[in-house]
């Protein structure tokens, strides 16, 4: 098992350098992607549910907020319900660099992909599925402290 799991974090180590490349035109480094892509599908979720979302700490996303917001991809409003939460929303300039970012996305997945059918892409899709919902399990059960 740990081959499988070092092989999984060299791939994505890999992709986050191809990302890292691909994005760098735009002025945004490499995890930008992940929080401009949910922003824009959840317009005024707040930093909190977005770390849980992304699953990274609340320091982080705020630190990563503050460059998006600072080069013009977001902006932070003060929720009315809850004073201490803040809320994100994506500008038009986030908006217009989706379909880059998916095509970034799409040529990557395309090309790591070329050599396989597309019954076996899904079957290691579907794999891959029940390896992540275990991994959310476990973490969820750490983090209750069971």
């Amino acid at each position: 098992m740990e081959a499988i799991i070092r092989s999984i974090n060299h791939i994505a180590r890999m992709a986050t350098l191809y990302r890292e490349q691909e994005l760098k035109k735009y002025g945004l480094g490499a995890m930008h992607h992940t929080y401009l892509l949910n922003i824009c599908r959840q317009p005024g979720i707040s930093q909190e549910a977005l770390a849980k979302l992304i699953f990274v700490n609340k320091s982080n996303v705020a630190r990563q907020l503050a460059v998006l917001e600072e080069k013009g991809f977001v902006t932070r409003q003060t929720s009315q319900e809850d004073r201490r939460q803040l809320l994100v929303y994506p500008t038009e300039d986030a908006r217009a660099l989706i379909p880059v970012i998916q095509d970034i996305l799409q040529r990557w997945n395309a090309q790591v992909m070329i050599d396989f059918p597309a019954e076996e892409q899904k079957q290691l899709l579907d794999q891959l599925a029940v390896v992540k919902e275990k991994s959310q399990q476990l973490l969820e059960k750490a983090e209750v402290g069971e």
